[in-house]
């Protein structure tokens, strides 16, 4: 854990591990180096804990973080499971933000009693916060629901790339934390009844060792022929960039989508995505798109496979759809928001 010293003026909290990279952790990352890099004296804390079901220690460290300065940024998976050391730090006298990534009862497989408790966490976390800060419109309309609290919107930049060159056969990409939330289980059944066609399909992101869901998704692999599907893991770096240069087309079921980066990542490649209706994604499918402009692919309801199904048949028998697609992914890329830009408007609304 990284410590300031006293009276330093502003720290940005964030958990240390989650067990695998995330979209929110790589928000976090990106933000945090733009504003360094625009002259903004920033620390990062990588507070230890098992959020957001952090141990008594857990907080009590998080506690000494937050005291260490006087403008404090937090993460929201971290401050909405500390609602109370939020609200002492907002009482001493600290600027509390929080900054909302996914909020806590959304997350897919809860209880109804895990999903009150965390609610009512979160609820007294941001009802203390001097501002909230999330990364959609989708997540500021879940919070507003669900707490009738009001939070500005941040959305995420995105990293240049090249144009993907994409493969032959036709590549489909996976990508995301191997969860029931991400519902991968969902694309690979939709491809099943596609066998007959010529096709690749690449399930990629970090996995929670024994999880039966990770099982449940190495079988649908599996059962889809080890000449046309593979199931890789956690990918980084240059193995993480070649397989974005080798893809055709990203596949995103989430049942819930705060935003999606992993879609802009795509557009900054040129690579068109079927998402998810009603999620946080359907916003960064559209991002780079002018309105009144086509989509670069699709939304699609996650309760209807057979949709999912029908539009992947429609995409690889269509060579015209296909162009279509990728050229407005290819116009979208020229218009999507870097970093910097993100951390400037962060910046405004923090007014650091």
């Amino acid at each position: 854990m990284t410590l300031t010293s006293p009276g330093a003026d502003r720290a940005f909290v964030v958990p240390a591990d989650l067990g695998g990279p995330s979209g929110g952790s790589a928000y976090n990352d990106a933000v945090i180096a733009a504003l360094r890099a625009d002259g903004v004296d920033v620390v990062e804390h990588r507070v230890p804990g098992a959020w957001p079901r952090p141990a008594e220690a857990d907080l009590d460290a998080l506690a000494g973080v937050l005291a260490s300065a006087r403008e404090v940024v937090v993460d929201g998976i971290v401050a909405c499971a500390a609602s109370e050391r939020i609200a002492d730090a907002a009482a001493a006298g600290i600027r509390v933000v929080i900054l909302v990534h996914l909020p806590l009862p959304a997350e897919s497989g809860l209880s109804e009693a895990d999903a009150d408790t965390l609610a009512r966490g979160e609820r007294a976390a941001l009802e203390a916060a001097d501002l909230v800060l999330c990364t959609s419109a989708w997540a500021r309309d879940d919070l507003r629901a669900r707490y009738d609290i009001a939070a500005e919107v941040v959305r995420p930049g995105v990293e240049p790339a090249d144009p993907a060159t994409g493969s032959s056969p036709p590549r489909l990409l996976i990508l995301g934390a191997v969860t029931p939330r991400k519902n991968a289980l969902l694309a690979l059944s939709a491809l099943a009844p596609l066998r007959e066609r010529a096709w690749e399909v690449v399930v990629a992101g970090p996995v929670r060792a024994a999880h039966p869901y990770v099982a449940e998704v190495e079988a649908a692999v599996a059962a889809l022929a080890v000449d046309r599907a593979r199931f890789v893991g956690p990918v980084a770096g240059r193995r993480r960039e070649r397989l974005w240069r080798e893809t055709d087309l990203l596949l995103l079921p989430s049942l819930v989508e705060p935003y999606g980066m992993v879609v802009t990542e795509a557009l900054a490649r040129a690579i068109p995505a079927l998402v998810a209706s009603g999620t946080g994604a359907v916003e960064a499918l559209a991002a780079g798109t002018e309105a009144g402009s086509p989509l670069p692919g699709l939304a699609l309801p996650v309760d209807d496979p057979g949709a999912w199904t029908d539009a992947i048949a429609r995409w690889l028998d269509d060579a015209d759809l296909r162009v279509a697609w990728r050229a407005a992914a290819s116009d979208a890329r020229s218009r999507l928001r870097g970093w910097p830009h993100a951390a400037t408007q962060l910046r405004d609304l923090l007014r650091w």
